[in-house]
């Protein structure tokens, strides 16, 4: 099986990035992910420091032959292993909640744990399970070099739960080959992401496969799906932009698959749309919408 390795990393989404691998469209591989800061976690006695930092993000490059643009990379995530160490951390000068609530200087803050047997073991007290997810994922954009930071309509760092094992996420092709980027590896988060780096950072082995699909009519946004929910994810300067975008990527997408009519999907997402802020700390906000699938089959029942 193919390995994209860490060896090779880039810090922005861009068209001249050289891919670690090239795969064939239905060709599993593997995917090593180092941490959001770089290279530096390597015993539990490690601590984050900012001047330890070489992010954002750095992600490894992913080449799918025979994807040109008008295309959609299908990305189905079979399994994310996350390493044995990760951590978390916040500088109070990089921290607003500190600054507009608390008005307190908590200086630089951090904490490294064991990843083992499932959990997380963040403190003697406390152990949180393992739900591994990827931060960063998305595509070259046109023309644009944007820094792993950001998020947008090519994916990027979108730090949304669900994009997790078991899922599919469809991003667009914008350049030959897609070049699929991935990187940012959390063992868990919160949403928000409150403390400006509230998963717990981790280096993984992510295993993908990828598929091309023709480029919806109406996509706009990156669209994922489970077993249980389709999802729309939109990463735009204000939080409520962000939220009417992925409001109406699963409208477009309840109307073009399922046979829905604008105002009857409009209505049904009124019930039971369910919806969140997932990333409030980049220069992007995301937001994910969610429509579960037992109403779009007709004859649902609770």
């Amino acid at each position: 099986m193919k390995v994209a390795g860490r060896d090779k990393i880039f810090r922005e989404h861009s068209r001249m990035n050289e891919p670690g691998i090239s795969v064939m469209p239905g060709e599993e591989f593997l995917a090593e992910t180092e941490l959001c800061s770089g290279d530096w976690l390597h015993s539990e006695e490690d601590r984050w420091e900012s001047k330890k930092s070489r992010g954002p993000n750095p992600t490894v490059v992913i080449k799918i032959n025979g994807a040109m643009p008008g295309d959609v990379l299908a990305v189905r995530i079979i399994d994310i292993e996350p390493d044995r160490l990760g951590y978390t951390g916040f500088d109070t000068w990089s921290n607003p909640l500190a600054y507009q609530i608390f008005q307190k200087d908590w200086g630089l803050n951090t904490k490294t744990v064991q990843i083992k047997d499932g959990f997380v073991h963040w403190s003697d007290r406390i152990k949180l399970p393992v739900k591994p997810m990827i931060g960063t994922l998305g595509t070259a954009p046109e023309f644009e070099v944007l820094r792993n930071s950001r998020g947008g309509n090519h994916g990027g760092n979108m730090d949304v739960n669900e994009v997790t094992a078991g899922s599919t996420v469809y991003l667009p092709v914008f350049v030959p080959g897609g070049l699929l980027h991935v990187g940012d590896v959390h063992a868990i988060q919160g949403d928000g992401e409150i403390n400006m780096s509230g998963g717990i950072e981790c280096r993984s082995i992510v295993r993908i496969v990828v598929n091309l699909v023709k480029k919806p009519e109406a996509m706009e946004w990156v669209r994922i799906e489970d077993k249980d929910y389709i999802m729309g994810v939109a990463c735009c300067r204000s939080v409520e932009e962000s939220f009417y975008s992925a409001a109406r990527e699963v409208l477009n997408w309840m109307v073009e698959d399922y046979g829905f009519s604008v105002d009857e999907a409009y209505l049904l997402m009124g019930q039971v749309m369910e919806a969140r802020c997932t990333q409030f700390v980049n220069p992007t906000r995301t937001y994910i919408c969610k429509m579960p699938k037992r109403y779009l089959h007709g004859n649902a029942v609770g």
